[in-house]
C-alpha cells in the first residue's frame, strides 16, 4: 500500500521551538526578544503544559538561601500573573521549614492567558494543536513536519529547540538517548469534595482497608491523606510515555487506579457522595528520556553546585527521586547552589538544535531536580538566547562565544553565573 502525503503549508523561521510548556514558551520569548522570526509548536490547545494542562501549578524555586536566582521572562511571568490576581509570592527566607514552602502556586486560567500575552507582544508565531511529525538536521539548518489541523506544515528554520519534554524532536533526528531502567512514576492531578473529613471517617478508611481492592502501593495512611488534602495524590506506574502508546496506557491506567480508589472510599459510611469534581488534562510525567549532551550533569556536580566553565544558569532543589512508595531525597548544604552548563543543552551529535526543559543532559538523580519547572524555565529562556547567539555569530551550537550568550541573557533580566559582561 503507498500513501502520497502532501505539504499544505511551506514556513520558514530562523527559530523553532517544539513544545510551548515549561520550557518551550520561554525559548521562544527569548528567541523573539533577541530579534530572531520564531515559530513555536504546542500540541495542546494552551501554553504552559506541565504547569497547566497537567495541573502542577505551583513552580519552584526561584529563590536559594534568601536571595533569587532565577529572574528574566519566565520571573516577568510570574510578577504579571501576581499583579491579576493569579498568584501570591510565598515569604522567603534563608532556611524555610521545607523547601516546597517557596513554591508559587499559580492560577492555570490567568498563567495560560499571561504566556498567550507574552508570546504576542514578543512577536512569537503561535501554532496550537500541532504535533511534529519529522525533523531532519541540514547543513545549515533543520526541517520539521508538523501535524496540524489544516494539514502538514513544513518549517525550515536556521536553530530548532527542542522542549518536548520527551526529547521528541532529538528522537526523530536520530540522536543518542539517556533512558533510567525504571522511570519515575506519573501523578495525575485532581480534586475531591462530597464529604466531610474527620477523625471518625479516618477510623472507618482504617477499619475497613482492604488491600485486595486497591493498588497494590496505597496504604490506610496515604487514603487518610487524600481525604485531608481533597486529592488523591497516588503515583501511577510511567513506562515509555515518549511513546504514543506508552503515553496512551499510562493515562488509562492513572483513570483505572483512581477509579479504584474512589470506589473504594464511596462503600465507607460518611463517603457515599465523595466525588471527583476535576482532573487535569494530562498525567504529569516526571521522567522519559533525555539527550545525551555534550556534557551530562551527574548528580555530584549538581548537589554540590559545581561551577562549570560555561554555567548559564542556576538551579536549586533538592535531588527529588520518585518512587513507587516515598520519594529519595538529598538537599544541598547550606549556601550551596546548583548550576546548569549551557553543553547540557547541546545534543552530542547536533549542530543546529538545542534542548531545553526535563530532557536536558543528566543523570537520573540530577534530572529529578533538574526537571522542576523553575529550571526548565529557566533552561528554556537560556536555549532560546543560544539561537539567537548561532544566527548572529553564524555558527553551530557549539561554537558560539559564552560572553556574548550571558550578554543576551543579561540583556533580557537573566541571572547568569560566571556572567561575562
Amino acid at each position: 500500500m503507498h500513501f502520497t502525503c502532501e505539504i499544505s503549508k511551506q514556513m520558514t523561521a530562523d527559530v523553532v521551538v517544539v513544545g510551548g510548556g515549561t520550557a518551550g514558551v520561554f525559548a521562544a520569548i527569548s528567541a523573539a526578544k533577541s530579534g530572531c522570526k520564531t515559530v513555536l509548536i504546542e500540541k495542546n490547545s494552551m501554553l504552559g503544559g506541565t504547569m497547566t494542562a497537567a495541573g502542577v501549578n505551583f513552580p519552584g524555586l526561584f529563590f536559594a538561601w534568601g536571595k533569587q536566582i532565577i529572574s528574566g521572562p519566565c520571573w516577568e511571568s510570574i510578577e504579571r500573573t501576581v499583579a491579576l490576581g493569579g498568584a501570591t509570592l510565598p515569604h522567603i527566607s534563608f532556611h524555610p521549614k521545607h523547601h516546597w514552602h517557596e513554591q508559587i502556586k499559580l492560577n492555570p486560567f490567568v498563567y495560560t492567558t499571561v504566556l498567550f500575552q507574552m508570546c504576542e507582544e514578543a512577536g512569537v508565531h503561535v501554532i496550537c494543536n500541532a504535533m511534529i511529525s519529522y525533523a531532519s538536521e541540514e547543513q545549515n539548518g533543520v526541517r520539521c513536519v508538523v501535524t496540524t489541523k489544516d494539514g502538514l506544515v513544513a518549517i525550515r528554520a536556521s536553530v530548532a529547540i527542542d522542549a518536548t519534554g520527551d526529547a521528541t524532536l532529538c528522537q526523530l533526528v536520530g540522536f543518542d538517548m539517556l533512558k533510567s531502567q525504571t522511570q519515575q512514576p506519573a501523578t495525575l492531578q485532581n480534586h475531591i469534595s462530597g464529604y466531610v473529613a474527620h477523625e471518625e471517617i479516618f477510623e472507618r478508611v482504617k477499619q475497613s482497608f482492604a488491600p485486595t481492592k486497591l493498588p497494590s502501593h496505597i496504604t490506610a495512611d496515604d487514603l487518610i491523606g487524600y481525604l485531608k488534602r481533597n486529592k488523591i495524590n497516588m503515583h501511577v506506574a510511567c513506562v515509555d510515555a515518549d511513546t504514543a502508546e506508552g503515553r496512551t496506557q499510562l493515562e488509562k491506567n492513572a483513570l483505572y487506579e483512581m477509579m479504584k480508589v474512589v470506589c473504594f472510599l464511596k462503600e465507607i459510611e460518611g463517603l457515599e457522595k465523595l466525588t471527583v469534581d476535576s482532573i487535569a488534562l494530562e498525567t504529569g510525567v516526571r521522567e522519559t528520556k533525555r539527550i545525551v549532551g555534550k556534557h551530562i550533569v551527574t548528580a555530584e556536580e549538581y548537589i554540590n553546585g559545581y561551577t562549570y566553565p560555561d554555567s548559564v544558569c542556576y538551579a536549586f532543589y533538592p535531588i527529588d527521586l520518585h518512587v513507587e512508595k516515598g520519594i529519595e531525597q538529598r538537599f544541598h548544604e547550606e549556601n550551596v547552589v546548583s548550576k546548569v552548563p549551557y553543553r547540557a543543552l547541546i545534543p552530542q551529535k547536533s549542530h543546529r538544535i538545542l534542548c531545553a526543559g526535563r530532557c536536558v543532559s543528566s543523570d537520573t538523580y540530577a534530572n529529578s531536580a533538574l526537571r522542576v519547572e523553575a529550571v526548565c524555565m529557566a533552561t528554556g529562556q537560556v536555549s532560546g538566547a543560544a539561537a539567537s547567539v548561532m544566527i548572529r555569530e553564524g555558527v553551530d551550537a557549539a561554537d558560539i562565544t559564552y560572553q556574548a550568550l550571558c550578554t543576551t541573557l543579561h540583556s533580557m533580566g537573566a541571572i547568569v553565573p560566571n556572567e561575562v559582561l
